[in-house]
């Protein structure tokens, strides 16, 4: 049996359309976990969440966050007392939602706190740090490599 040109080309668009079948199968079998559960609802809330970036920017002195081989550092602003900072630390792992975890804002008397970094799995990590002194919120992110 002989192939002519009219069955060449229906042979080639069969097969273009088993393998596109065949990918979008497989694709749609693949789990994509949203960043965030409630994106909705956090988008809502945006704004308060500008007016803590906005009051952060306009203190004297920032949040320090710093990343040494065995330690991720946080200098709060000297000009506050270390027992009136609350507020909470995310650590957030893009890559992997069960990995975040989010700690209490508890610095030393000289307005530093410290976290080990061997409990971390290696990779990146976005720290979101919501602070607060007298009832008056701040925010800051700081995108770290954990290695």
């Amino acid at each position: 049996m002989k192939l002519t040109w009219g069955s060449g080309i229906a042979v080639i668009y069969l097969l273009f359309v088993v393998i596109l079948v065949t990918t979008v199968t497989i694709f749609m079998k693949e789990d994509v976990p949203l960043v965030t559960d409630e994106y909705y609802t956090k988008e809502l809330v945006y704004q308060q969440q500008i007016d803590k970036i906005n009051r952060t920017i306009k203190l004297p002195q920032q949040l320090e966050i710093n990343i040494d081989k065995e330690n991720i550092n946080l200098f709060f602003p000297k000009t506050f007392k270390h027992y009136d900072l609350s507020g909470t630390i995310h650590f957030y792992r893009p890559s992997n939602l069960e990995k975040d975890f989010v700690v209490n804002v508890e610095p030393d008397t000289d307005n530093k706190q410290i976290f080990a970094i061997s409990k971390m799995e290696k990779g990146l990590w976005k720290l979101k740090v919501d602070w607060s002194v007298n009832n008056i919120s701040f925010y800051n992110e700081k995108i770290l490599m954990v290695n």
